[in-house]
């Protein structure tokens, strides 16, 4: 301790204490903060000043705040003390949140929200209407959260629309912090255009996770703002297995692309419980494909062989993309009962075996072929597709797996009957592609290469982002509705490097999105696409020509 013994350091510390020496002990004490002094006697030295009383004991901590203590050890057990000695003395801490310099305040500021002081709540009102410092604005806004009083909504709410977004930040989660119904629709409220309240906002309202609260969250997997329903799934995504009794319930009367983002966020959570509410969608086919494929979908997420029966007829779907969700669902939920469905389905021969087959194959569902290769007619049907229309890359997986289970004369035999690959004239256009369906990207996956393509495809957006920066492919198509990272934000990391006309960005996603509606027609409204960054809409479900019509308006065949 730099020539200062450390045993009549402490004695004389002691001794000033006892006198009620400010000015002696403040002259000691900055010598226990040296970066050199052994954090033994600092912690000895906080320890008697706890025994101090409060007159002594406050005017020291205010002096020993203010000094440059490196070991973060020693700065928690002085905040503790502080703590220590806040608690039961309202008046002191009202007057150093109020007439102390800036580091001080804002650590008795903490203290009386952690400690409950409901008694600060008058001065803390008083400082969030008349300071100017934000970092104090937060401060108090926080401690008045806590605080938890309903008087208060009023000075939060206020606070909520400043421009500053820490400052909003603050007051929207204080408002979560009071609970209550109340409280509740304030947050709902808050809800518009602005991108950055929208977010705090849902974010806020999954911290309450009362039934009234999941109940509001989830209703906004409804909501036509992108970024809204996108950070809904997020925060049901971590409220996990306790969100499913909401989800499900919200199935009745949803409309059609609320129920595909309930269905697809309970797929996300992966929650066994979810099953049978999943398969009753299933076993009543909706009209609507874009329905059918989030239900088939959500199943290879929540394997469950027992009930997996119900998913043969997916396979039999007039849409392909849905055919190819419910082919990887059933590779995930193989069972006893349902590869028995599968033969009967094969055995047809029909255009819908034929379909089943290519679906099969199609998506890379290899589980299912140990079961099937020795069924004559899953063998006719898989040779045809295999030769006739299944894209290199997918062939070359599908043969692959046939010789590993023993089917070599097969492979073979294909191998003879396929056209000689010619050379593309597309192998130098790069296009990427990014979806959190592994289906989706086969499928596009299988379709880019028919065109002459040969796409990347990305599972995790955030794998995406820094190749697209440093290769800037041709073209990207992306999903919009993604977790974590969805497609709009993805789009907006590419605009920092490019824009519109550097590098076209293709939207994929259901109806409602991106549109409007005028005197009852939806359309598809410009002004909306060139905020966001993205060059087109394609919406699922598509047809192969629309496929083809949005893929070449940006890149020659």
């Amino acid at each position: 301790m730099s020539g200062i013994n450390a045993t009549e350091f402490i004695e004389e510390l002691i001794f000033c204490l006892n006198e009620e020496d400010v000015v002696k002990a403040k002259a000691l004490l900055q010598f226990a903060s040296d970066s050199d002094v052994d954090p033994d006697v600092q912690r000895k030295a906080l320890v008697e000043l706890a025994k101090a009383p409060e007159k002594v004991a406050f005017p020291l901590l205010e002096y020993l705040i203010k000094i440059d203590i490196s070991d973060p050890k020693i700065q928690e057990s002085l905040y503790e003390l502080i703590l220590d000695k806040s608690f039961g003395n309202t008046d002191l801490v009202i007057k150093y949140i109020t007439e102390n310099e800036k580091k001080a305040r804002l650590l008795f500021l903490k203290a009386a929200g952690e400690l409950l002081l409901a008694d600060t709540a008058p001065a803390l009102q008083k400082i969030i209407a008349e300071d100017k410092d934000k970092d104090i604005l937060v401060a108090a806004i926080t401690s008045l959260g806590n605080l938890r009083l309903p008087e208060s909504l009023p000075v939060f709410t206020k606070m909520a629309t400043q421009a500053d977004n820490e400052v909003k930040q603050a007051a929207i989660f204080a408002i979560s912090e009071m609970g209550g119904n109340d409280a509740i629709d304030q947050l709902i409220g808050f809800i518009g255009e602005d991108e950055e309240t929208n977010i705090f906002t849902v974010e806020a309202l999954a911290e309450i996770q009362d039934l009234y609260a999941l109940d509001k969250l989830t209703s906004l997997l409804s909501s036509k703002v992108t970024i809204v329903r996108d950070t809904a799934i997020d925060q049901l995504m971590k409220l996990g297995n306790k969100a499913t009794p909401i989800l499900t319930k919200a199935f009745e009367n949803a409309e059609a692309d609320y129920l595909v983002h309930l269905v697809t966020t309970l797929g996300y959570i992966g929650d066994p419980a979810g099953v049978t509410p999943i398969l009753d969608i299933i076993n009543t086919q909706p009209e609507d494909a874009n329905i059918r494929q989030a239900a088939y979908e959500a199943m290879e997420r929540i394997p469950s062989p027992k009930t997996a029966i119900s998913l043969v007829q997916g396979l039999q779907d007039p849409i392909e993309s849905v055919r190819m969700s419910a082919a990887r669902a059933i590779d995930q939920n193989l069972s006893k009962a349902l590869v028995a469905g599968l033969r009967n389905v094969v055995r047809e021969k029909s255009d819908d075996s034929q379909n089943a087959v290519a679906a099969l194959i199609d998506s890379d569902a290899s589980n299912i072929f140990n079961f099937l290769s020795e069924e004559e007619s899953f063998m006719d049907l898989a040779q045809t597709h295999a030769i006739t229309k299944a894209d290199p890359a997918t062939r070359e997986v599908f043969l692959k797996k046939m010789t590993s289970i023993g089917k070599k004369d097969f492979v073979q035999k294909v191998a003879q009957k396929v056209p000689e690959n010619k050379a593309s004239e597309n192998k130098a256009t790069q296009i990427f592609v990014v979806d959190d369906s592994k289906m989706m990207l086969k499928l596009y996956q299988n379709k880019l290469t028919t065109l002459g393509f040969k796409p990347v495809t990305f599972y995790r957006p955030e794998d995406a982002i820094p190749k697209i920066i440093k290769e800037k492919p041709d073209l990207v198509i992306t999903d919009l509705n993604m977790p974590n990272i969805s497609g709009l934000e993805l789009t907006r990391e590419i605009r920092k490097k490019f824009n519109r006309q550097d590098l076209p960005i293709i939207m994929i996603t259901t109806q409602s999105d991106f549109v409007e509606e005028k005197e009852g027609d939806i359309r598809i409204d410009d002004s909306v696409l060139t905020k966001s960054g993205i060059n087109t809409i394609l919406h699922k479900p598509f047809t192969d020509e629309e496929f083809k019509k949005g893929i070449l308006a940006f890149i020659k065949a």
